[in-house]
């Protein structure tokens, strides 16, 4: 791959991680309107996308690694310390917003992960408080026998 072909696929990579911010922002909302239909259509969509930017990184990192430099934030660095003009200012504010996408990825990814755990604790507050009620006050076990309930007292020990 030619260096004319990376900064392109970085491009992509900024790109995709942009889309990602999209999708993690309307699953936010969809997840604020408890939207399972939208859900069920944005996870598949994080799904690809997420596939797409692990392409991108290993094109990335086998590219680092073919001239020689480490495959991670520092060797993106010594890459751009190699560039000069206009091409160093690009490359320079590209990465610096592929980095900030990736930041925000993590935060909103976050973000939702506290909410969906939130909305799980409240539905099975919820769930165990309608079962307890139930068990309380039914006439017939799952057998289908009548119950007789009774309170939580022993009443033939001291």
């Amino acid at each position: 791959m030619d260096r004319a072909a990376f900064v392109a696929s970085l491009r992509a990579e900024r790109r995709a991680f942009g889309e990602f911010c999209q999708l993690l922002e309307a699953e936010h909302a969809s997840l604020q309107r408890s939207d399972v239909e939208e859900l069920l259509k944005i996870t598949q969509l994080k799904s690809d996308k997420v596939d797409r930017l692990a392409e991108l990184a290993t094109v990335r990192t086998r590219y680092l690694d073919s001239v020689g430099l480490s495959t991670g934030r520092e060797g993106m660095s010594d890459w751009m310390a190699r560039l000069a003009g206009a091409e160093a200012t690009e490359v320079s504010n590209l990465w610096r917003e592929l980095v900030d996408f990736a930041a925000r990825a993590r935060t909103l990814n976050d973000s939702n992960g506290t909410l969906i755990t939130t909305r799980m604790s409240h539905n099975q507050a919820a769930l165990a408080a309608m079962q307890s009620a139930a068990r309380a006050h039914s006439l017939y076990g799952p057998d289908g026998q009548a119950s007789v309930v009774t309170g939580n007292r022993n009443l033939g020990t001291a």
